[in-house]
Order: C-alpha cells, then structure tokens, then sequence
C-alpha cells in the first residue's frame, strides 16, 4: 500500500522524477504549506488561506524560489470548492518572479500549468522567461489571453525569432490545463489543453539555446500585463519530455486542477 501511494504523492519519485538526470527547471506547488512563506525573506510561514504569498519553494531541487518583496503585490492562498489550493493573482499588480534561471544548456523547453482563467478583458501575462521574451532571445511566454477581449492562450517561443502558438475558443472564466512544448533547433512550437493540442506552429525559430533570465509569474517583468486568475500548479522543465511525459504529467495536475 505504501509503494502504491508513493507513486501519486507530491514527492520522490514523480513528478521531481522530471529533474531526476539534473534537468534544469522549476516546480511551484500551492497544496503544500511547507513551501509557502508570507514574506519574501521566507520567515513567515502560510498557515491559511487567504494569507499573502511572498515566497513559494521550488520543489524540482534546482533552488529557483520565486518571491514578491512588495507586500501589496503578493498572491494570496485560496482554497476553491474542491478543496484545491492555489495561488490567486487580482489582474491588478500580483506577480512573482524567481533568480536568473539558467536554461544555457538546452534549446529544449516544457512546461505545464493548472490554471483558471477569470478574465479576458485584457491581455495577460501567465508566465514569462525575461523581461520581455520578443526582445530577448532564448526565451518563452504563456499569455492567457493573448490580446484584450480574446477567448485564447498563447505559447510564443524564440532562439533568435518569435514564433507562437495560439489557441482560441477558451473563454473565461475557464479552467484548464496547459503544456507548452518548444524546441528551437526542431522548430517546434506546440500549445495543448487539457491534453490536447490546441496549436502548433513550426516556422523557424532562429537559433540558439534558451537563456539565463527570471521567471515572471502573474506580470511581464514584474510591472505590466497582469494576470487575473488562479495557477494550481507550475512546472517549467529545461529538456524535451517525450508524449508517455506530457500525458502523465497534465493528469497529474489535473488532479492538483481538476480542470477536465
């Protein structure tokens, strides 16, 4: 019995198995407490629901906490009627943001995020690899929406040139599951939801690997494009995961979602 729970708990060997071969990346989890602190310096911890959150743990073992110094600008922990936890951004100035991560290594990239979209009256930003990914090479975005007043996520991925994937008829309020799979060198650039490919594009991507930049969560740059919603679960993975990867991951956070 033991065995079989350990197969589905929030540790060893899944889903930090993805890091398991020193895969760079970030795993963000809102369900466990011993991950959240309310200050920044991470001296305070959460003990309930809707206390702010000014540092969440990375559990992929690789260190990338993210953090919000400004207290104004913290997400608050909130429990829906499931009884799931997750991080609630207010569309107006919550945001996170991590250390440089440093993705040098790889021109691959995958990524999975439980969300519930509540707004789509402006364009938001979900995620962020840098300041501003269309300026920087080697870097990535999750825009939910993409423009004001549109029903879509967006996957934009670059070496050298911007390539996006974008996916519509999703309007808010609206929960879902998303992966975001990019390959550079491939020119792959692929949005599923709720494990199903929604986009694609394969137009060139230029070159390169990605790059050495914060995550921006919630804001671009930590200052514009809020996100108005919920994030359940965020794991940023710097390799290629292959389809038996994608698929057991966005179940299991759809489990932590419960999206679909």
């Amino acid at each position: 019995m033991s065995a079989l729970l350990l197969m589905f708990d929030d540790g060893p060997p899944f889903p930090r198995s993805l890091f398991a071969s020193g895969e760079q990346g970030i795993w963000l989890d809102p369900s466990d407490f011993s991950t959240l602190f309310q200050d920044a310096a991470g001296t305070i911890p959460v003990t309930a629901v809707g206390q702010p959150v000014g540092k969440i743990l990375d559990k992929s073992g690789r260190g990338n906490h993210a953090t919000q110094s400004t207290g104004a600008s913290r997400p608050t922990l909130q429990q829906d009627s499931n009884g799931l936890y997750y991080l609630s951004f207010d569309g107006t100035d919550d945001s996170m943001a991590t250390p440089s991560i440093n993705f040098t290594g790889t021109d691959k990239m995958t990524v999975w995020a439980g969300v519930r979209k509540l707004s789509d009256a402006a364009r938001s930003m979900l995620i962020e690899l840098s300041a501003s990914f269309s300026g920087a090479n080697g870097a990535f975005d999750i825009e939910a929406p993409q423009t004001n007043g549109a029903s879509t996520y967006y996957f934009g991925t670059r070496g050298t040139a911007t390539v996006a994937a974008v996916a519509a008829g999703f309007a808010a309020p609206i929960s879902n599951v998303i992966s975001a799979i990019g390959s550079i060198s491939t020119d792959s650039c692929i949005l599923r939801v709720n494990g199903t490919q929604a986009a694609s594009s394969a137009a060139d991507q230029g070159t390169g690997n990605y790059g050495n930049y914060p995550l921006y969560i919630g804001r671009r740059g930590g200052t514009t494009l809020p996100f108005n919603g919920r994030l359940y679960q965020l794991i940023v993975r710097g390799a290629e995961s292959n389809a038996g990867q994608i698929a057991a991951v966005e179940a299991w956070v759809n489990g932590k979602a419960r999206a679909y």
